[in-house]
């Protein structure tokens, strides 16, 4: 093989499907992988620059990458969001406090809903993503 010529590197593709505890398959060359969102009753403090002072929004569902989000405010893809998530019933007396992106926007029952990634810079902002996975299982 000529090393100039230009190789093709497969990349791997994320298919998502919407509703309360549907699976996200993430597939990789010859090893899918299946990512399970819990529903979750929660509720989120969110903000971003340029945007309101602080919004408020219902958790539908949450995984270990990210959660699906409804607020009636309008949030563009691509937005840094800053958000505090208090889970309805946990014990624990501290809101979840997680950086993210969004990736996507689509309706749940007629609502606008945002799918968010997580974005932990720490392993501290891994931990708090694991603790909030494991309150609303």
């Amino acid at each position: 093989m000529d090393s100039r010529t230009p190789t093709t590197i497969a990349r791997p593709s994320l298919s998502l499907r919407s509703g309360t505890g549907a699976p996200i398959f993430e597939s990789r060359p010859g090893q899918p992988t299946r990512i399970r969102r819990n529903p979750s009753r929660a509720i989120a403090a969110l903000s971003w620059d340029g945007g309101p002072r602080r919004v408020f929004g219902q958790v539908l569902n949450v995984s270990l990458s990210g959660c699906l989000l409804c607020t009636e405010s309008s949030i563009a893809e691509g937005t840094e969001l800053s958000f505090e998530i208090t889970v309805i019933g946990d014990s624990r007396e501290v809101p979840y406090t997680l950086q993210g992106v969004v990736r996507r926007e689509t309706r749940e029952e007629g609502r606008r809903a945002y799918g968010v990634e997580f974005l932990p810079r720490s392993s501290q902002e891994r931990q708090t993503v694991q603790a909030l996975y494991a309150a609303t299982a």
